[in-house]
């Protein structure tokens, strides 16, 4: 292996030889990454599979991104039906509230200003 002497180097010379270096590097490993592939595909096609078939891609999918990604499926996620109003404020009845998550501001001011808050609650 050649040996540099880097402390001679200028800031923009090391800069330049660094581009260089993460180039070489990123061709390598695609190099590397595509002769890997090949012989994956000449192995499983000796013992009389494809690669589709030995890794469970779908057709027409991309079989180099589908063996290098490892993103999961996305899960389902429930959502809630908005809960019905249990408190109404008495000042300004287009005001309602749940009774879940923080409590709005107007339920907040009744309770520092004494109110019960169960004289704000919704009669069925």
């Amino acid at each position: 292996m050649a040996k540099f002497d880097l402390k001679s180097l200028s800031v923009q010379e090391l800069k330049s030889l660094q581009n260089k270096v993460e180039r070489e590097m990123a061709g390598r490993d695609k190099r590397l990454r595509k002769d890997a592939l090949s012989a994956v595909k000449d192995k499983a096609k000796q013992l009389g599979y494809s690669l589709d078939d030995l890794v469970g891609t779908k057709k027409g999918a991309s079989t180099s991104a589908s063996t290098t990604s490892k993103a999961k499926p996305k899960a389902k996620t429930k959502t809630r039906a908005p809960a019905a109003p249990k408190y109404r404020n008495n000042q300004d009845p287009s005001q309602t509230w749940s009774g879940r998550g923080r409590p709005p501001s107007w339920i907040k001011d009744a309770q520092n200003n004494g109110v019960d808050i169960e004289t704000m609650r919704i009669k069925n």
